[in-house]
């Protein structure tokens, strides 16, 4: 039914426009309640197909045989949920500097109502433990934050955004994207000669790659506290699968590195980890403009 202007005359001269405010707050209520109060709702069907991953935190308590890997872990890579409780997990991990590959066939989850996940599965060698992870499924399913709850004694956070791509090549990385990557670089490798760099690692820059696998970029890389600034070109590959594979020389180091890791959305980012020794950095790069749809946005 119409509202006439005259109805809420009384209103503005009792109250004032603060008090106006209020009651038509008030009166629009009952049609907000429905949405207000809707709950969201998720089943394992709603997180399926392909999500790419990066993470990066720290093994602080392993059992002596682990020894070795106490320190910054990164990773990238892929979960792969079927829509039903399984989720097989291709992943590319750094512990301490150590590079492994590693493949987790028989990882299980379960969606809560609440669109929580609660994973079990067996970590990959080198430490090969029964573990559970704790998800929360956000922007529709599409984008999922994690943390290793099992074992204790780690501080593990991982960030998912699902692949929108089915192939993929060279051309779905192309243009100008934000790198972001942070981590530790120990004395270690390739930087053992370069003990100067080593400790603490954050780079932010400009990464332009030409759909053809070629790119260039210019960065600000900070080594401990040291802050240089870095340009670098090199080349790159896209598999079927929408790994892609970013090969350069850094200038600081003068020696060849690698960035590698997952497509994510419709190649808008990339979730990605650097698995050099001695290397325990990961991140992402994100398109400086969109892809048509929703871009899509991380930390």
């Amino acid at each position: 039914m119409p509202v006439s202007r005259e109805r809420f005359l009384p209103a503005i001269r009792k109250t004032g426009l603060s008090g106006l405010l209020l009651s038509l707050l008030l009166l629009a209520a009952p049609g907000l309640q429905p949405a207000l109060s809707a709950a969201v709702s998720c089943t394992d069907a709603d997180y399926n197909g392909h999500y790419a991953f990066s993470s990066v935190g720290s093994l602080l308590v392993l059992p002596p045989e682990g020894a070795l890997l106490l320190g910054t872990i990164s990773q990238s890579g892929r979960f792969n949920p079927d829509g039903k409780g399984k989720v097989p997990i291709q992943t590319l991990a750094i512990y301490n500097g150590i590079p492994t590959d590693g493949y987790t066939p028989g990882a299980t989850y379960q969606v809560r109502p609440d669109c929580t996940i609660h994973f079990n599965l067996t970590l990959p060698v080198p430490i090969p433990y029964p573990s559970e992870f704790e998800g929360m499924l956000s922007k529709g399913g599409r984008q999922m934050v994690l943390m290793l709850t099992v074992p204790t004694g780690t501080e593990i956070i991982g960030q998912h955004i699902k692949q929108e791509l089915n192939f993929c090549g060279v051309r779905d990385f192309k243009g100008a994207y934000q790198l972001d990557l942070t981590g530790t670089v120990s004395g270690t490798g390739f930087y053992a000669r370069k003990p100067e760099l080593a400790g603490q690692y954050r780079q932010l820059g400009r990464l332009v790659s030409d759909g053809a696998g070629k790119f260039t970029a210019s960065v600000f890389t900070n080594y401990n506290g040291r802050i240089v600034p870095e340009t670098f070109s090199g080349t790159y590959s896209v598999n079927s699968e929408c790994f892609a594979t970013l090969t350069y020389t850094s200038a600081s180091a003068n020696q060849k590195l690698v960035i590698n890791g997952a497509i994510g959305g419709h190649g808008e980012i990339l979730m990605v980890t650097v698995p050099s020794e001695g290397w325990g950095v990961s991140g992402v790069l994100r398109a400086q403009q969109g892809f048509g749809g929703e871009q899509l946005e991380i930390r």
